[in-house]
């Protein structure tokens, strides 16, 4: 098992929220902005408790996010089960999408990831937006997870197990903060 930026393992533990899109959805892809929708309709009565600043934002979050994770399971993945688990966590709204996907891929993603967790996510941002610029939209630049990270201060972390097979189960991790920085 590897991990990447920020993931933490306990935050899986016990999900508020828990879907499973089995195999074969993928072709109905069209359909995600709805899934999208629901978890963060799901998330609006909680948030709303919170405050207005968090219902608002933290269902754009929610939405934004679980799109464009399952979409890069979609993407990404061998066409099987994508899960999907949403909680909060002490102050911090957690969203979690796992998949398995071929190995070959799944390293190449590693190193998407790698840089964007070892980089400053607003240069890298620039970088890919210029470079999409030149020489047209890239699939696997990591500009939505980028996206996340900029737009929304989101946090990311990836564990990677299995690598050495032909097989290897991916997941996404975004963290979102209920408290505004200081």
């Amino acid at each position: 098992m590897r991990a990447i930026g920020d993931w933490n393992e306990q935050a899986c533990v016990d999900p508020m929220l828990s879907i499973a899109i089995h195999d074969g959805w993928s072709r109905r892809w069209s359909h995600a902005g709805r899934l999208a929708d629901y978890v963060a309709t799901y998330f609006a009565t909680y948030l709303r408790v919170v405050g207005a600043r968090m219902q608002a934002e933290g269902g754009a979050f929610l939405a934004y996010a679980v799109n464009e994770l399952v979409e890069n399971a979609v993407k990404f993945g061998q066409g099987g089960q994508i899960e999907i688990s949403a909680s909060v966590v002490e102050d911090e709204l957690v969203l979690r999408v796992a998949s398995a996907a071929p190995s070959e891929t799944a390293g190449r993603y590693l190193s998407v990831v790698e840089e964007i967790a070892d980089g400053d996510p607003l240069v890298l941002f620039m970088e890919r937006v210029e470079r999409n610029a030149a020489e047209g939209p890239s699939a696997g630049s990591g500009l939505g997870l980028l996206t996340m990270m900029t737009d929304y201060g989101a946090r990311l972390g990836w564990c990677f197990d299995g690598l050495d097979g032909e097989d290897c189960r991916v997941q996404t991790m975004a963290r979102w903060p209920l408290a505004e920085s200081s």
